[in-house]
């Protein structure tokens, strides 16, 4: 999809969320032979900005800075849906049927104790980290995001190497873990 709309003005952007920095989703974006920019979230400012709680995400956003289209959660450009709904964007600017996640409001408190945890990681305290993300699920137990960071931490081997784990991730869920 990228190289098709080459020279159109449109630019694919990937966001990786990583606490532990663009050295953990780089494998996986060479891995891939990803064409387009990856950048990378490690202080979980786009969940605090749009208010999503899990990812793959996507936002559509139009010349003129405006957000035309977000899903957040499940966003899936390998599906042909997903595919269709871009491309219809591109060519007519037209997202009509597609369903739209709308903001949800994160409880404040997950926010600063991410911080807390984030700033403990960075200073080599990952007994720390582990604990105040841990707090998170007191007050966001659907926080993804924020298990992610704490799980990838308690067992990378889930999560980064050839295979992800998907299958453990969602039993965590499903515990409530």
């Amino acid at each position: 999809m990228v190289e098709q709309y080459a020279g159109s003005g449109f630019e694919l952007v990937a966001v990786a969320v990583d606490a532990q920095g663009a050295k953990m989703p780089r494998p996986f974006m060479e891995q891939a032979g990803a064409t387009f920019t990856c950048l990378v979230d490690s202080d979980n400012l786009l969940s605090k900005t749009f208010g999503f709680k899990a990812v793959p995400n996507g936002i559509l956003i139009d010349e003129s800075g405006e957000v035309v289209y977000q899903k957040f959660g499940g966003f899936d450009i390998r599906k042909q849906e997903t595919r269709d709904l871009v491309d219809a964007w591109l060519t007519s600017g037209a997202t009509a049927g597609a369903e739209s996640s709308e903001r949800t409001e994160v409880d404040s408190r997950v926010h600063v104790l991410f911080g807390q945890g984030l700033a403990l990681l960075r200073s080599g305290d990952t007994i720390g980290a582990r604990a105040k993300w841990r707090e998170v699920s007191i007050f966001d137990p659907d926080n993804y995001v924020v298990h992610k960071q704490l799980w990838s931490i308690e067992n990378p081997e889930r999560f980064y190497g050839e295979n992800v784990d998907m299958d453990w991730q969602k039993q965590q869920l499903a515990q409530g873990l």
